[in-house]
């Protein structure tokens, strides 16, 4: 199956301006043109196109990406070099992850506390009026490095 850049926007939640963007900055290497001169996407591109957006949501920049499709290229010598790109990847993600997991901790925290607050009808005890008023009753904040 064939796509133009309008599909294949929609399809992965992209502008057509990032799709050609993409392609324009030879990220995706093997998208053809028809006889208009239009680009022609394959599942193949797709997958690509995939690729692209989850290692940029992933923070990796796009001259890496490109490096990354440039080994791909180059041809199977080339797989060492692209197995550590994607597993240094992998390690950030997995730390951001990991931050992302210790932020929702805190929020969850707060979620239950405000739960608390509104079905039990009581004091705010983080506000600071209320927390001058029982110093002894002020919650338990435990400050750590995010």
């Amino acid at each position: 199956m064939t796509y133009t850049v309008q599909e294949v926007a929609k399809k992965m939640g992209l502008t057509t301006y990032t799709v050609r963007f993409y392609h324009d900055h030879g990220l995706l290497p093997y998208v053809k043109r028809d006889e208009n001169n239009n680009r022609v996407f394959d599942d193949v591109d797709l997958e690509w196109v995939h690729l692209i957006t989850c290692l940029r949501q992933t923070g990796m920049p796009l001259a890496n990406i490109k490096h990354y499709v440039d080994l791909v290229i180059a041809g199977s010598d080339t797989v060492p070099e692209r197995y550590q790109i994607m597993l240094a990847q992998q390690q950030r993600t997995l730390q951001e992850i990991d931050e992302l997991n210790h932020h929702l901790e805190t929020i969850n925290k707060k979620v239950a506390h405000y739960a608390d607050v509104l079905i039990n009808q009581k004091p705010d005890s983080y506000e600071p009026s209320n927390v001058a008023e029982a110093p002894d009753k002020a919650p338990d904040m435990q400050l750590t490095k995010a």
